[in-house]
């Protein structure tokens, strides 16, 4: 490493050549912009910066928009790479830090122990050794229980009881582990869950709670869960001033980077990528998490559908939806899935069963006309033209304005 490369992790920051490099001094590619971003992190090492001190170094002379930035925060994080990327944090409605290099510890010299030592510790060797083999409940007394932490994936999480159980089992793990990132995300989901799900009571203090848990995991070197729990509070928030399109893009893309195998982030990116209008990314997206899921649950079959459904296929969304609802049950009280059945049934020209579908909604839902739809979805899509698709469909299936 030469004298103008300053490290973050095992790559490096050549300021001379404006570039990243390589443990092996390779160049790594980097846009122009999301150089300058990174260089003003690493002049400010262990700061808070904020977007607005990023914008105003990067972008002096123009208004540079959440998006530019977020980009810029991704490029960097794919380019850094998982382990490095961990040292760039997010902390949520404020800025970013750069976390100092860490130091490699000192590993004293290897000392040659004298014969007295080397027979105490043989002795002492044999007498564990002995204890054990004579008292078998010596192994079982002193042997590191496996967590009993419920598995996150097996719950049902519209089950509130199997919810505030896991809550219980995290808080008390993280007092006896406060360390661990992974564990402050998923006490942010049950949170989140608890604000999702309006009909449980969750309010401010939840959400609060949750961006607290979030924060905290990202100060502790985050996860991809962080990163998709973040994702899902921008995207869905009941509060405006908590709810950020470009905020829920830049925090999807991050968790999929941490884990791109993960069929759940893929899922998220995909609701991410529709609210800021990139549709033919979302249909990659969701495509590629389809093909990891032998039976895609509803959510996945529902957000695929939605993607179709506004990237001009409906056959294809009322496909999915369908499969969603079953033949007749095309509405849910918590879903507005049956609104985007009806209105892809029309698009795809099945009139018939469009009509049907719409009266079961209409059966089921308080929405009783295109204006009070419009309502509820327009805090689901940054595009208005994605929002007509829907209503265009519903007007079609005969849905009064």
């Amino acid at each position: 490493m030469n004298a103008h490369s300053i490290p973050i992790g095992d790559v490096s920051l050549n300021r001379q050549l404006g570039c990243l490099e390589d443990s092996n001094g390779q160049p790594l590619h980097l846009r122009p912009k999301s150089f300058q971003v990174i260089d003003v992190l690493v002049q400010r090492r262990g700061e808070l910066v904020t977007k607005d001190d990023l914008a105003s170094a990067v972008w002096p002379e123009v208004a540079a928009s959440d998006e530019s930035l977020s980009q810029c925060i991704s490029d960097i994080r794919r380019t850094l790479g998982k382990t490095n990327a961990r040292l760039l944090k997010t902390i949520p409605r404020r800025g970013f830090i750069l976390e100092e290099q860490p130091i490699a510890p000192q590993i004293a010299p290897p000392r040659h122990p004298s014969l007295v030592t080397l027979m105490i510790t043989a002795a002492v060797a044999l007498g564990v050794v002995f204890l054990f083999t004579i008292n078998p409940l010596s192994r079982t007394s002193e042997a590191v229980p496996e967590s009993t932490i419920v598995s996150f994936e097996s719950i049902d999480w519209e089950d509130r009881a199997a919810n505030d159980h896991l809550r219980a089992e995290l808080l008390e793990m993280l007092e006896t582990q406060p360390a661990d990132a992974d564990a402050w995300a998923r006490l942010a989901q049950t949170y989140w869950r608890e604000v999702r799900f309006s009909e449980w009571g969750g309010g401010r203090r939840e959400l609060t709670l949750a961006l607290d848990a979030i924060e905290q995991s990202f100060h502790l070197g985050g996860s991809a869960t962080t990163y998709q729990t973040l994702a899902q509070i921008r995207l869905e928030a009941p509060y405006a001033n908590e709810r950020s399109t470009i905020d829920a893009l830049a925090a999807a893309r991050s968790a999929v980077d941490e884990d791109p195998t993960q069929p759940e982030n893929l899922r998220i990116l995909t609701e991410a990528l529709v609210a800021n209008g990139h549709m033919a990314e979302a249909v990659t997206a969701i495509e590629q998490a389809l093909a990891t899921l032998q039976t895609p649950p509803d959510r996945f079959r529902e957000t695929a559908g939605l993607v179709y459904l506004l990237s001009d296929q409906p056959a294809k969304a009322a496909e999915h939806f369908g499969r969603l609802y079953g033949a007749g049950t095309f509405a849910s009280s918590r879903s507005s899935a049956g609104w985007f059945l009806a209105a892809s049934l029309a698009l795809a020209g099945r009139m018939d069963e469009a009509e049907r579908a719409l009266d079961d909604v209409r059966a089921k839902r308080p929405e009783q006309t295109t204006r009070d739809v419009a309502i509820p979805l327009s805090r689901r899509f940054g595009d208005r033209a994605e929002l007509n698709v829907v209503i265009d469909g519903l007007k079609l299936a005969g849905m009064p304005h």
